[in-house]
């Protein structure tokens, strides 16, 4: 299977598994000197080879297509161009993963298989708006040493030397979550949870690539 199957194959897992609902999300792959990447507001199911959208890696030019590029390409284009080895990358909405870091929990290790797939830290960065030339920085800044990256009230990026590892340990960071979370709550979790404010809010709604994507869904 090459490397576009595969991340069409792996890219339905995480809709199959709940990782993303709809056209949430986005995952892309590497191929020499450019991406492959799913375009902006196409639903999960209805992804095929060839919907993805190529995009150069040094220079960010899109080779033209009937579709727009995810509206976060380029915080793509920073990991592949910071980090050689990575091969796929992928951003899911990870339900009990957005949840925990909605209460300003950090997800730590609990069980061996975190450590080995995930590393040693499971970073998480504060609410930043989706989209956002601010949010492909803040990514860049803060996936330099580490597989896998926690936007806080947002989702998660994992990236792997191929599809399946990139995959595999979205999965494994959403497991982690789900058994952190039933620990809490057999304590007894206290404190409060943080939301976006209508400020946060109107901004996303204003977002040209939003309401791009809002139009694919009439």
């Amino acid at each position: 299977m090459d490397i576009k199957n595969e991340l069409i194959h792996y890219s339905k897992l995480l809709l199959e598994k709940s990782l993303v609902i709809g056209p949430g999300g986005n995952t892309s792959c590497r191929i020499t000197d450019k991406i492959a990447i799913k375009p902006s507001g196409l639903d999960f199911k209805d992804l095929e080879i060839v919907d993805l959208v190529e995009v150069e890696i040094d220079s960010g030019e899109v080779i033209p297509h009937k579709y727009r590029p995810s509206s976060e390409y380029l915080m793509h284009l920073n990991i592949y161009r910071m980090r050689p080895e990575v091969q796929c990358v992928l951003h899911a909405h990870p339900p009990y993963t957005i949840g925990l870091s909605a209460c300003d929990i950090e997800i730590k290790h609990i069980f061996p298989d975190g450590v080995v797939y995930l590393g040693a830290k499971i970073p998480m960065v504060e609410y930043c708006a989706p989209c956002t030339l601010e949010l492909a920085e803040l990514v860049k800044e803060n996936i330099k040493d580490y597989k896998v990256l926690v936007l806080k009230n947002h989702g998660a990026i994992t990236v792997g030397e191929n599809v399946k590892t990139a995959y595999l340990r979205m999965e494994l960071l959403e497991g982690l979550a789900y058994v952190q979370w039933i620990a809490l709550s057999a304590k007894g979790l206290q404190g409060s949870i943080t939301t976006l404010s209508k400020e946060e809010i109107d901004k996303i709604l204003n977002l040209e690539s939003e309401k791009y994507r809002q139009k694919l869904m009439e």
